[in-house]
């Protein structure tokens, strides 16, 4: 049988990762307020574009860690 190399993660990579989740929760809370307070569609896009970029990289990089 071949054993896979895993690599120790950090506990301060996985805070990041953690963290990288909650402001991606953030930013897309953020950008449906945004657009149900008035603040149109573009603004609330864009923030919700950058909550799920960031969500999906942290997803990602826990993923390969």
């Amino acid at each position: 049988m071949s054993e896979q190399k895993t690599t120790p993660v950090s506990r301060r990579h996985r805070v990041y990762q953690i963290v990288g989740i909650v402001l991606a929760v953030l930013f897309l809370a953020l950008g449906v307020a945004a657009y149900l307070a008035g603040g149109g569609p573009i603004i609330a896009a864009i923030a919700v574009i950058g909550g799920l970029a960031v969500l999906i990289v942290s997803i990602i990089t826990m993923v390969r860690s």
